[in-house]
Formats: C-alpha cells, structure tokens, sequence
C-alpha cells in the first residue's frame, strides 16, 4: 500500500484465525500475511527479524568498498607499454579489462574490511530510531553498564559492532564486551577490569544515549 511505512496489502482476505490468551504467542514465518487486532483490554505485539535479503547484503557491502576503494588499491595507473598498434581502435584491450579485475579482486580480497563492513551494516539501527544524548544518564568506570533498548551490538572475532561502528579489540576487553552485547549488561566489577582505552568508548556510547550506568 502506498503512502505508509509498512508493508500493507490492499486486499487482505484472511484464512485461519487464532485468538490468542494471556501469555501466547503465534509464530509466523516469513511472507506469511497477518493482521492482528487486540481485544478488550489488552494490547498486541509484532516482532519483526531482521534477515537481509543477498541483493540488499551485496549492494551494502559493495558501497562500503566502493567508500573505500582508492585507499586500499592506491592510484596505480593502466599502462601498456607493449601495447602495438592496433586496426580498432574502438575495441576495450583485454589488458585494461584484466587490469580493471585485478583492481577489483584487490579491494574485495581484504577480509578485515569485509568483516567490518559486514558488521557495521548489521548493526546499523533503522531509520526511523533515534537517541537522547541530552537526556542520557551517563556513565562512570567501573559503574555497572547496560545497553540501551534501542542498541545494537554485535562481534566477530576481532571486532565490536554497535550501532554502526566497529571497533577492533583483543584480549580482555574482548571478552567483556562480547559479553555486553550477548547479554545486554555488564556488572560494575566486570566494568574495573576494562582498560582505560576501553572505558573512553564506552563514555562516548554513554554521552551518546547508546548505554545506561545503572
């Protein structure tokens, strides 16, 4: 349906209906179509997963190398010394076409840069969601840590995601901040363990609205 933030259809017929007691929940799976309507004093909720579809993935990633592409292949020049004359002159030479690959093999074959743009696009909040700085709480070294509701954070093996930035990390602080983001907070004793340079991130998130001390 036009003109609306959601996915909506004109014509909904629907073919089963579930009325659903205090406590439970229905399962949908993808595509399915459904419209859900409270009854009485009560309220509905839908949980949405985030899945990206392959073009979507692939077109994310290729623009963040694209972003990155003259730092990471330089400004090398095509050359062909060797090149003789040639009696068409309108025709790509196959050495500029090998050139053109070599280039673009260099800038995907990086999977540092892969794995961060990977995970910066899927931590990336959605547009519609937003942070009070002026309103965030803050936080303190060593005070205990949880992430905002609205926060993302992710990791792979040597980085930290949230909300769209990466960061490399190792050894303890690693480990803690893995740990913040599988379990949404971070005890005040496990907050003194992390480093200095760890904790002037963390203030930033804080000042940011992306965690709370609590």
């Amino acid at each position: 349906m036009e003109g609306v933030p959601l996915k909506l259809l004109q014509n909904f017929v629907p073919e089963e209906e579930f009325v659903l007691e205090p406590g439970d929940m229905l399962y949908l799976p993808p595509k399915w179509a459904h419209d859900g309507i409270a009854q009485g004093e009560c309220m509905t909720w839908s949980i949405g997963f985030r899945s990206p579809q392959a073009g979507e993935l692939a077109r994310e990633l290729l623009q963040g190398l694209a972003d990155e592409a003259a730092d990471r292949v330089g400004e090398t020049v095509y050359r062909d010394p060797s090149q003789p004359a040639v009696s068409h002159p309108g025709a790509i030479p196959a050495e500029l076409v090998d050139f053109a690959h070599r280039a673009l093999l260099k800038v995907q074959n990086d999977p540092q840069l892969l794995a961060m743009l990977l995970g910066e696009y899927l931590s990336e909040p959605k547009a519609n969601v937003w942070f009070d700085a002026e309103a965030a709480a803050g936080w303190n070294p060593g005070q205990a840590v949880a992430l905002d509701r609205r926060t993302r954070m992710l990791y792979d093996q040597q980085h930290i995601f949230i909300n769209g930035e990466g960061f490399r990390v190792a050894g303890r602080d690693a480990r803690l901040l893995r740990q913040l983001a599988d379990e949404r907070v971070l005890s005040a004793r496990d907050g003194q363990a992390l480093s200095e340079g760890a904790c002037e991130i963390m203030s930033e998130w804080a000042r940011a609205g992306w965690i709370w001390g609590v």
